[in-house]
């Protein structure tokens, strides 16, 4: 397999996979409206914001994220959650360094990504 059908093959397994989490995130969110005992409904308790500020002292991360999310009209945790970290990665002003913080930052707030 030559190296541009991997690539191609490996695009196609990540949009996949974004597509699987989507489902997943709307799934727990019922399950979460479902269990609530108030009967009101829980909902996602973080938003960008909250990612933003789980970089810590690494702000210069965050800002970058922010821009390039922002461009790509991103605008709520649950829509950067449907992207798989190739996508981020592909989007404009996103290198390695943006994207590992990224992945610390999800953690210190207990989201696996």
């Amino acid at each position: 397999m030559t190296k541009v059908e991997l690539l191609k093959r490996l695009e196609l397994i990540e949009r996949e996979l974004a597509e699987v989490r989507k489902s997943l995130m709307q799934t727990e969110q019922t399950d979460a409206r479902n269990t609530d005992r108030d009967g009101q409904g829980a909902e996602i308790a973080y938003t960008l914001d909250d990612l933003y500020q789980a970089f810590g002292k690494k702000k210069s991360y965050a800002l970058r994220l922010k821009a390039s999310l922002k461009r790509k009209s991103i605008l709520t945790l649950d829509e950067f959650l449907c992207l798989t970290p190739g996508q981020l990665f592909e989007l404009e002003g996103i290198g390695f360094g943006t994207l590992l913080q990224t992945k610390k930052a999800l953690g210190h707030l207990g989201i696996a990504w």
